[in-house]
């Protein structure tokens, strides 16, 4: 790979100035936008980067050649099939003569001021031009009426007599005097799943009215597929259906028609015991399934009648793992965006998503760009998308071999090798502290809080008898977010096992900067818990605790001082007010 791929700021200043100039006029630079683009934090839920490297959305050839000052003839190209698409759907839409000769006049003179300087990326013209046509086209759904005919065609064919005798034939099950019921088990899954896969590459289905006769749809099926990608998938819903993984999917839902195929087989997936979260685009993105398609068309409504939709585009981690732990094994939300895949402007929700999965199945073929590049992201993914009628092309980009997840089982396990630690230790009559201060809420001082931390959780041992003191410090693991020590933790802080909860006060850290010999930095001045977000929300649930249990005695600064820190940057261990 070239170095202009691999970025790395600081070397040539001249390029690096072009480079933000790539990110500002793409408006994809967090430090301009940062209420649009995704934080460093929050892009490392989603691609494993480097410390200092820069990540674009495109593919390795085109950022080169635009940072080379060359993409003249790749991005005409581009820019070309952005401009025939977006001509065609106002000439089908607006009928209206006055108003579509207005709409294509307007989007002519935008699309050549955004494509004069060739370094505006394809989907962000795309999506700005998008943006323009359906506030002033004034349509609701464009495309709407075709769309839900096409998943309609599918549902009728899925539920037809001719279907279910050819998908339910016997064709292709290896069945032997040696053959077990779980192997029985397992090709009856692996064969309905290739089956559909299959079938959802048969475009005749959902694009005419009279579906592809019987024996095209036998061949179809029972065509094999033997490539790597698929057998490393059937590897991985062999170990599902053996019992030896609990996983998560994430799937990115395609477009219309296919999207029917999709949930077809998501039942499939949630019959084995895969948890499935579906997401699909915020907003009208031709026919690729969005948000509102979900809620508007009756196929689909009645497709995921029992799906629960989250509409928050920043749900809390707390909240996601809430709805997967809940019995409801299927979750809807949107991807935040209206273009292909694109990390750097992804919702919050679906970057969390995106971290709590253990695969992600893409189905949408805009985005094999950004996934085929150099960049390895932190989950597998493998890309499912058509290619020949009948056919499929699968792309597998195994997750950064560095990838650190931390699945809720962990991090349950880690809180209750704490809860019985304590229990035995409380068995032997002693009493429990914990003691809550500030670790990573003041920005660029994590090493330093530790410091404090352990020395005054040290000092506290050498002059309490008997008391065991539990310093969150000790448990900190390289990798864990905010998100994840605040899970673990409030499992154990709701255990009922903490006897005194010690807050840290101003003069805790003066004293451990005496005890480190050190005068108070400017930094530290003044500060205490009530300056820490995670300090914050664990008062509150003290303050639960202690109803529950109300000899547990409280100790630091008073619940009305802990009031300036609320909510965590996503992806931070401070609070977004300071992000």
């Amino acid at each position: 790979m070239s170095d202009i791929a691999r970025y790395v700021k600081g070397q040539d200043p001249d390029r690096d100035a072009w480079l933000t100039n790539f990110f500002t006029e793409n408006h994809l630079a967090y430090e301009t936008f940062p209420g649009e683009v995704a934080s460093p934090e929050q892009l490392k839920f989603i691609v494993h980067l480097e410390d200092e490297q820069v990540y674009y959305p495109c593919s390795d050839e085109l950022f080169r050649a635009i940072i080379e000052k060359r993409a003249d003839t790749v991005l005409t190209s581009a820019y070309i099939g952005i401009w025939t698409r977006l001509e065609k759907l106002v000439r089908e839409v607006v009928t209206d003569s006055y108003k579509q000769s207005y709409l294509l006049s307007l989007l002519t003179i935008k699309f050549n001021h955004e494509t004069m300087h060739k370094i505006q990326l394809p989907g962000r013209i795309e999506k700005r031009l998008l943006s323009i046509f359906t506030t002033i086209s004034e349509i609701g759904r464009p495309l709407a009426i075709e769309r839900e005919l096409e998943n309609k065609r599918v549902a009728a064919f899925l539920k037809s007599e001719a279907f279910e005798q050819a998908f339910n034939s016997q064709e292709g099950l290896e069945i032997t005097d040696q053959t077990t019921l779980t192997d029985i088990d397992l090709q009856l899954h692996l064969l309905r799943l290739r089956r559909l896969f299959q079938l959802s590459s048969m475009r005749p289905i959902w694009r005419q009215d009279q579906t592809p006769d019987i024996d095209t749809i036998r061949k179809v099926m029972n065509k094999p597929l033997e490539t790597p990608e698929w057998q490393w998938l059937c590897n991985w819903l062999r170990d599902v259906i053996a019992g030896r993984r609990q996983p998560c999917v994430l799937w990115v839902g395609g477009r219309s028609g296919e999207i029917v195929f999709d949930l077809a087989i998501l039942r499939i997936f949630m019959k084995i015991g895969i948890k499935v979260i579906l997401a699909v685009k915020q907003d009208f993105y031709y026919h690729r399934v969005s948000f509102v398609d979900l809620l508007e068309d009756p196929t689909l409504d009645e497709l995921i009648e029992d799906a629960h939709i989250i509409g928050d585009p920043k749900i809390s981690k707390n909240e996601l793992l809430r709805q997967l732990d809940s019995d409801n094994r299927f979750l809807v939300i949107s991807d935040g965006t209206r273009e292909p895949f694109n990390p750097l402007l992804t919702s919050v929700t679906y970057a969390r998503a995106f971290k709590e999965a253990d695969l992600v199945v893409y189905r949408n073929p805009g985005g094999r760009e950004s996934i085929s590049n150099h960049f390895q992201f932190t989950r597998d993914i493998i890309s499912i998308i058509p290619a020949d009628d009948g056919e499929v092309d699968i792309l597998l980009k195994l997750r950064h071999p560095k990838a650190v997840r931390f699945s809720r089982a962990e991090l349950r396990r880690m809180a209750q090798d704490l809860i019985d630690m304590v229990e035995q230790e409380k068995a032997r009559g002693k009493k429990i502290m914990f003691y809550s201060a500030i670790v990573g809420s003041i920005p660029g001082q994590l090493t330093t809080a530790k410091e404090i931390l352990n020395v005054f959780v040290e000092y506290l041992r050498s002059s309490l008898h008997e008391v065991v003191i539990i310093n969150p410090g000790e448990h900190f693991i390289e990798g864990m977010d905010a998100d994840d020590i605040m899970y673990m933790w409030e499992i154990f802080q709701r255990s009922g096992n903490i006897d005194i909860w010690r807050f840290q006060s101003v003069d805790d850290i003066v004293k451990s900067f005496e005890l480190m010999g050190r005068k108070v930095p400017p930094e530290w001045t003044g500060k205490d818990a009530t300056y820490s977000t995670g300090c914050t929300k664990e008062m509150e649930i003290a303050l639960q605790i202690q109803k529950q249990y109300p000899e547990m005695q409280l100790i630091g600064p008073g619940y009305e001082k802990f009031q300036r820190r609320k909510e965590y940057g996503v992806g931070k261990l401070y609070d977004r007010t300071l992000a």
